[in-house]
């Protein structure tokens, strides 16, 4: 569960960054959840190359 909870609060952070004026919450954390999942899935793409 504190790991759901951190995992959120780290794209939220990461959202902050990337939101543009008049953004709410939602739109805020949905670009930080979007930057996350994009940078774990080049993570794993990055290591499947390395590998071989």
């Amino acid at each position: 569960m504190e790991l759901i909870i951190g995992i959120l609060a780290i794209a939220l952070i990461i959202g902050l960054f990337l939101r543009k004026k008049g953004d709410n919450t939602m739109d805020t954390l949905s670009q930080g959840c979007g930057c996350l999942i994009v940078a774990f899935i080049l993570l794993l793409l990055f290591g499947a190359i390395y590998l071989l």
